[in-house]
């Protein structure tokens, strides 16, 4: 196994710690793949019920899930075996996870252990305090709706504890990779395009680049996008490597054929190419996505050389779905809060906005004009300017509150 993958060499200062791990058995298959496709690359780390499974997975550690629970065989497409498998090894996961900046976590929505294990995972790392990114795929319409209802009530719990989750619909698949394609290589280019994103952004982060993408960058997305963000790629050789990338990103159905580059309010590029990448093509690129983009878009920007990639480039986008400036409190004092790797601090509360206490204000009797009845047409007793037929409480004008 390359050094690289223990995740603890930094070669650009200050440079941040990233794991990928894969969770159930659709992420153990996807950082099987990484695993083997990449020379170097972020800490690759697999967790699932099935130990079957994990032993297939080429990489350092591997993470056994409820073990008592299940003894070593699969949830069952139970999430809630998935959740208490996480669960038992919470002490195991957290510390792992206390250790790096970054988790990409890479699941599949719809079984039992990516589904009921994931948010715990990613909640665990969000108390901790470490940046947490999501890769799901979410089922095939034809898998049943057993299998798509399992999958929502997933995604939603994923998406109150992760940082920002990237849903990737299996339907979708057809559109990305070609109708003919097989299922197993249907799956295998899915996977490669979600690895080499994941990739590039270690690299961008910890190596240095053509065009260096800071961390407080990558925070600021995360945090202000909203917690979703959608996910194109795009890739051309050759001559027209420019035109061919940026078509399949403008035609990508995971931008609605480029649509949400318009409406999102940012978006991160992400650039890869070989060592004869030009400033002509990155301008080329850039100009392109200017023309598709809003006016105003926030843009984060990043581009890598990859040996081997001659007359090879890459277009990796992920476009916020929202985006709301970090809320300040100018008039209250900082609390003190753990240090973490990242910066952030530890969150533990779940993404959904506390209700506001209602603000407490006094209630009031109301009274309409006080009708005398048979004394209307009676002389008023009057002392000092004032009519003593009246009740007290109305001559001085003094509101009576209740309690409820």
């Amino acid at each position: 196994m390359a050094s690289g993958f223990n995740g603890q060499s930094r070669s650009r200062e200050n440079g941040e710690r990233i794991l990928v791990l894969g969770v159930g058995g659709g992420g153990c298959n996807a950082v099987a793949r990484m695993a083997k496709a990449w020379q170097d690359g972020p800490s690759l780390v697999v967790a699932d019920t099935d130990s079957q499974v994990l032993a297939s997975v080429p990489v350092e550690r591997r993470i056994s899930l409820g073990r008592s629970l299940t003894r070593g065989l699969s949830a069952g497409g139970d999430p809630a075996t998935g959740k208490l498998a996480a669960e038992e090894e919470a002490d195991t996961l957290r510390e792992m996870i206390s250790q790096y900046d970054i988790v990409f976590l890479v699941t599949a929505l719809g079984g039992g252990t990516g589904g009921g294990a994931a948010p715990v995972i990613a909640r665990l790392a969000r108390e901790e305090g470490v940046l947490t990114i999501a890769f799901a795929t979410l089922p095939f319409e034809f898998e049943g709706p057993r299998k798509s209802s399992q999958a929502d009530d997933a995604l939603r719990a994923l998406r109150m504890v992760a940082d920002v989750v990237v849903a990737l619909p299996n339907s979708l698949l057809p559109e990305v990779v070609g109708e003919g394609t097989s299922l197993v290589d249907a799956f295998a280019k899915a996977d490669g395009m979600i690895g080499l994103s994941m990739h590039s952004i270690w690299r961008l982060l910890s190596r240095t680049g053509i065009i260096n993408l800071d961390f407080a960058d990558l925070r600021q997305l995360v945090e202000c996008s909203g917690g979703a963000c959608r996910f194109g790629y795009g890739e051309g050789s050759g001559a027209n490597k420019v035109a061919e990338a940026m078509a399949s990103v403008l035609n990508s159905p995971m931008l609605e054929q480029g649509r949400m580059l318009g409406e999102s309010p940012a978006l991160l590029v992400n650039l890869i190419g070989g060592a004869d990448l030009a400033l002509l093509d990155v301008r080329r690129v850039m100009s392109l996505l200017s023309d598709h983009a809003s006016t105003d878009v926030r843009l984060f920007m990043g581009a890598t050389v990859e040996e081997g990639w001659h007359d090879r480039m890459a277009v990796i986008i992920l476009a916020a779905g929202s985006w709301h400036e970090p809320a300040t409190n100018r008039g209250a004092e900082p609390v003190p809060a753990k240090a973490t790797r990242s910066g952030l601090p530890p969150k533990v509360e779940p993404r959904a906005e506390p209700e506001q206490e209602p603000r407490a204000v006094q209630e009031t009797l109301k009274f309409e004009a006080v009708d005398k009845g048979r004394f209307k047409n009676v002389e008023p007793t009057i002392l000092d300017g004032e009519d003593l037929d009246l009740p007290t409480y109305i001559r001085r004008g003094i509101k009576l509150s209740f309690d409820r």
